[in-house]
């Protein structure tokens, strides 16, 4: 198996639309995706699959 660091940053610096997620990697049945948010986002739910989020800049609140 190989490894590959990805920096978030050069990433984001790829693309500058919002709400619409990247894959950056696959890993197994996994796709990890990167996103740029802005404003609210109306509430909705994946029950087959986990999330997790990770903030880089500013902040983000979830209400549920």
């Amino acid at each position: 198996m190989t490894h590959e660091i990805i920096n978030f940053h050069e990433k984001l610096r790829l693309f500058t639309d919002h709400w619409s997620p990247k894959i950056i990697a696959r890993m197994n049945d996994t796709h990890l995706k990167l996103v740029k948010i802005q404003g609210e986002f109306v509430w909705h739910s994946h029950p087959e699959t986990d999330e997790v989020f990770i903030v880089l800049d500013g902040s983000m609140a979830i209400e549920f």
